[in-house]
């Protein structure tokens, strides 16, 4: 709208009028000096002229514009630049593609809107980045190029840093709006369990914050729903990376397998072994069948370790028709299998149910050869071990419910040697042993990885045991009922199952244990098991180049009247297995360590490497380490030495491409063995194990904005996204009002001027050439 208005001097026409009286008194009453009247005129015409322009200057006549436009704002444009939108969209063409096209269509027509809209072209994927800005038509169409020029090479989808980045890009300017192009399927991962909660909440606050600030968020998600059942795919994940066996061990291989839209498809799973000459024998082989269109099945299959040597264990899901990601469709373990088999002897009374129990649930291993040395009352004492201490005779003692008194000093300091040069030892519980039977002040106190009180030294008894004598030894026990528990995880207590520890107390109670004084402050020595009172059942140790183990109870026979046989034979042959490790056989070694097997490429472990030195420290060994590919190819690593003490190294592996790889350790001295760690870089990236797209996640978030005009949009509805932001712009219209004031601009000022001044010179110029000055 465009009206005419006067804006005089000082706001006030009066003014303007008073000015336009005296102008006009002053020409009438100040006559030029002459009796001319042709020349009076010309003077009084050119001072009244002069006096007009003057006056209306001083009114200052106003021609004023009313305008509704909408005011400056920024868009913000966030593309999705992480490796699942390189997935196919459900219409045959990739996401990426389907992104590109949408995004060209909505930079084309959106610069056609208003001039004083601003867009900000955005990337996101494990980070956020503004990548372009453009104002005018032509440049804002041309942001898509440079989304051409690009490739979804992200690892992760981090959608609340793309809003957060969305917000930033503003840069504290009023805001359009936001689009929000992508899958939806967040796949940031946090460092740490609370950084977790707050990775799946960050894009729902940022959300809040638009809808606080009245900026509407419009998504556009592209791909395939989970729902939809033509995107087909299974998964293999929760394989632990890796296993330390013993030869002809029992175990369990725990895996999940996660199926989506493959609902009553039968899928073959396989376990196989792969040897350190590439040689794969499938071992086992399972059908699992799901019955809904998004399922995932817990597998468990048991195994038997196979012979010594290294191993990758690979369990692998065969392909399906129309799975768009096959890499997840398998996981590889590593496997240390060690010598198993040996020979063991009990020494012990007769009668007694635990080792009756024992030698039923070692009969079924033929690798392992069990005798009895029975420890009679009534034969002189101590009884005559030549046969059974000699050296490599057996390789485990197992010491029952026995006074140390039936075994002599002499003979106890044999069975001592023999542990020192490799043997395993077994001390049971029992109302004879430990500082009750006289071990404390014995030959043996320093082999146990125990404490004994040889305060509790009861005098032997060789016969039935009197009511009073039993219960004075009763003190040194705990009263049942005894729950298990377990106290660190191992392999000796690893009963199978998904968790051990639910295992442990599925086991019967106990009706009573030995009363441990505790475990050793050594190294080595660590407490398995435990009472739910913290007490010690299970304390394991080392002596010399031997194992030791002390248990605090006799009665896991009660294990096999409960109907649990199965976990009497596992643990029982799992902890001779343990007793027989040859690991401690040699002089000095190198021992590297990782702490994951199997990682991304991005995900890069610690490692650590220490060198166990027989003897004194070695303070002049330096140790390097290096990553060794399937070729052959080495790259030496950095690390960090420890100062002090035995050499010690850590460092960190390097971004490799995906492989199967070995971290080697080596030692200056030569006459040292190398040690080496397999490991294995996966190519299955977050991204491509989650290849469903969210759109009900991405309507969630642009619903929180709905008051303000947020909404989603489907690919092809961008003409209704490019309404919705149109519809936005006109809501923040305000009217703008534009004055054209004489003599307010620089050519009406100098208009104004220039006749002004002109009068005057002519009426000047004509009084001098008359002589009138």
């Amino acid at each position: 709208m465009t009206r005419f208005t006067l804006e005089p001097l000082y706001g006030s026409i009066w003014v303007a009028l008073a000015a336009m009286i005296a102008i006009v008194a002053v020409i009438t009453l100040v006559t030029p000096p002459t009796d001319d009247p042709r020349k009076r005129t010309w003077l009084i015409v050119l001072r009244s002229l002069a006096a007009i322009v003057l006056l209306i200057a001083a009114i200052r006549p106003t021609v004023v514009r009313t305008d509704n436009r909408p005011a400056a704002a920024t868009l913000v444009v966030a593309v999705d630049t992480s490796r699942s939108m390189s997935l196919p969209d459900g219409d045959g063409s990739d996401r990426w593609t389907s992104q590109q096209t949408a995004l060209r269509r909505l930079l084309s027509d959106v610069g056609t809107l208003d001039e004083m809209l601003d867009v900000q072209l955005l990337r996101y994927d494990s980070r956020s980045e503004s990548i372009a800005q453009a104002r005018q038509r032509d440049a804002i169409a041309r942001l898509a190029d440079t989304v051409d020029s690009m490739q979804p090479v992200g690892d992760e989808t981090n959608l609340g840093l793309a809003m957060q980045g969305a917000i930033d890009a503003a840069a504290g300017k009023p805001m359009a709006g936001v689009v929000l192009f992508g899958d939806g399927t967040q796949t940031a991962v946090a460092d740490s369990e609370s950084q977790t909660a707050d990775q799946s909440t960050a894009a729902r606050r940022s959300a809040e914050v638009l809808d606080a600030l009245a900026v509407p968020l419009w998504t556009v998600p592209i791909g395939p729903p989970s729902s939809d059942a033509s995107a087909r795919d299974v998964a293999l994940t929760n394989l632990p990376d890796s296993f330390q066996l013993f030869a002809g061990n029992q175990f369990d291989v725990s895996v999940t397998v996660e199926a989506s839209g493959l609902a009553n498809r039968q899928i073959p799973v396989t376990v196989s072994w792969i040897d350190a000459d590439g040689t794969k024998t499938e071992a086992r082989s399972r059908q699992i069948d799901p019955r809904g269109a998004r399922e995932s099945i817990a597998l468990t299959i048991p195994m038997t370790a196979p012979a010594p040597g290294l191993y990758r264990l690979q369990v692998e899901a065969a392909a399906q028709d129309g799975e768009w990601v096959t890499s997840n469709n398998a996981q590889t373990a590593f496997v240390d299998v060690r010598e198993g088999g040996g020979r063991i002897v009990i020494l012990e009374g007769p009668g007694r149910p635990e080792q009756t129990f024992l030698r039923r649930s070692l009969r079924r291993f033929p690798d392992l050869e069990l005798d009895y040395a029975p420890i009679r009352g009534d034969r002189t004492w101590p009884v005559s071990l030549d046969t059974v201490l000699k050296p490599g005779r057996y390789d485990i003692f197992i010491i029952g419910d026995l006074d140390s008194n039936a075994l002599g000093d002499a003979q106890l300091k044999q069975l001592a040697e023999r542990v020192s040069q490799g043997a395993g030892l077994i001390t049971l519980g029992g109302l004879q042993t430990y500082g009750t039977g006289g071990y404390a002040d014995g030959q043996l106190a320093e082999v146990l990885p125990i404490q004994m009180d040889p305060s509790r030294r009861r005098q032997p008894t060789r016969g039935v045991m009197t009511a009073a004598e039993r219960a004075a030894r009763s003190e040194a026990q705990i009263p049942g009922p005894i729950k298990i528990e377990v106290a660190r995880r191992h392999p000796i207590v690893d009963l199978g199952g998904r968790d051990p520890a639910s295992v442990w107390k599925s086991l019967p109670e106990l009706s009573g244990a030995n009363r441990l004084v505790g475990a050793k402050a050594a190294a080595g020595v660590q407490t398995l098991l435990t009472t739910d009172q913290q007490q010690p059942l299970l304390v394991i140790g080392g002596y010399g180049k031997g194992r030791v183990a002390s248990l605090a109870i006799d009665e896991t026979f009660r294990w096999w009247r409960a109907g649990k046989a199965e976990a009497h034979q596992r643990f029982w042959r799992q902890l001779m297995l343990w007793l027989m490790s040859r690991e401690e056989s040699g002089g000095d070694r190198l021992i590297a360590e990782l702490d994951l097997r199997r990682f991304e490429s991005d995900r890069g472990p610690e490692f650590r490497a220490r060198l166990m030195r027989v003897g004194e420290t070695a303070t002049d060994v330096t140790l390097t380490a290096t990553v060794v590919d399937d070729q052959g190819n080495e790259t030496t690593l950095d690390v960090t030495a420890t100062a002090g003490g035995e050499p010690r190294i850590s460092g960190q592996i390097p971004p490799l491409e995906p492989g199967f790889y070995k971290l080697v350790v080596r030692a200056s001295d030569e006459s040292i063995e190398p040690d080496e760690v397999a490991f294995q870089v996966t190519e299955t990236s977050r991204e491509l194990a989650r290849p469903m797209a969210d759109p009900v996640y991405m309507k969630q978030l642009a619903d929180l904005t709905a008051d303000h005009g947020g909404a989603s949009f489907d690919p092809q509805q961008i003409d209704a996204l490019i309404d919705a932001i149109a519809n936005k712009r006109r809501s923040a219209e305000t009217p703008v009002i534009e004055k054209n004031r004489l003599g307010d601009g620089p050519a009406s000022g100098w208009l104004v001027f220039t006749l002004f001044a002109g009068m005057l010179s002519a009426e000047w110029y004509l009084r001098r050439r008359w002589g009138m000055v």
